[in-house]
């Protein structure tokens, strides 16, 4: 007896490495009588699945299977999550943080998991709004962090942080991260940032770089509403990423609005997942 009757496959496309691992999921369901739904990045690694659109996979699965890395996990993410499909996780990418069921071990944890054997988590996900004149001329999701900084060279910019709509600082960096607690091991790790567990209620602010000593990342309650208002009008082009995947260009007067996602992510571990082995084993801890 399994958990769930239709699988949505979802796999970084054009990617050959991922193909035989593929074929296996694809058995694992096929042996389990689950069902099989195809998105569109699985055409070139397997012409016989017939595929859809993201959208429509959404809509008529209740299971997602990621087959790729971290970044395969994100862009899948930010567009499941309005359709509140569980997502599981199958590594073939090199860090591995988000996606955490082996292939190496023949599937077991992926059939036990499809089985009902599973710890289910819920990730908090950002909503991005860049407002110019009031209005909203650009959005997105994102399950680890929204980025703003300038453009292809290496510069300060001048820019305020407002939270809630009262005045936090007034930061001169490189650029800002507002990540989620998933987030805090990317990004926001690499320039300095807390670890945060995935479970904390809460957003990292971290400043790029800051040009002043006593500037410190800030971790708020992800109920806040935060706003980067970019003043700046010295810098010639100044960005907004969300997920290192989704580039927005801005202009001087604009401004980013960073808030929870209205839905959480649901991620789907085998029984045995331990977020606090993950770290040692991918941050080579002792």
């Amino acid at each position: 007896m399994t958990k769930f009757s239709r699988a949505g496959l979802v796999v970084k496309p054009d990617d050959g490495s991922v193909a035989d691992t593929l074929a296996d999921v694809v058995h694992c369901l096929n042996t389990l009588g689950i069902e099989v739904v195809a998105e569109q990045s699985t055409a070139s690694l397997d012409r016989s699945l017939p595929t859809v659109d993201m959208k429509t996979l959404g809509s008529s699965v209740d299971v997602a299977i990621v087959i790729g890395g971290d970044g395969t996990m994100l862009n899948t993410a930010r567009q499941l999550v309005d359709a509140e499909v569980p997502i599981i996780g199958v590594n073939r990418g090199r860090l591995g943080f988000l996606v955490d069921v082996s292939p190496d071990d023949g599937l077991d944890a992926l059939s036990a998991i499809l089985r009902g054997e599973y710890f289910e988590e819920q990730r908090s996900m950002l909503d991005v709004s860049l407002m110019r004149d009031g209005q909203c001329v650009a959005r997105s999701s994102a399950l680890n962090d929204a980025v703003v900084r300038v453009t292809d060279v290496l510069r300060l910019m001048d820019f305020d942080i407002r939270i809630d709509g009262h005045l936090v600082t007034r930061q001169r960096a490189d650029g800002l991260i507002v990540a989620t607690p998933s987030g805090s091991t990317a990004y926001s790790l690499s320039n300095g940032g807390p670890i945060v567990a995935p479970t904390v209620d809460g957003m990292i602010l971290q400043p790029i770089c800051p040009h002043v000593l006593a500037s410190r990342p800030l971790v708020v309650d992800a109920d806040h509403k935060i706003e980067a208002d970019l003043t700046d009008s010295t810098v010639g082009s100044v960005q907004l990423v969300c997920d290192g995947q989704e580039y927005f260009d801005t202009l001087t007067g604009d401004v980013v609005v960073v808030e929870r996602h209205a839905r959480a992510l649901t991620m789907l571990h085998p029984v045995d997942y331990d977020y606090h082995r993950l770290l040692r084993e991918k941050l080579n801890w002792v």
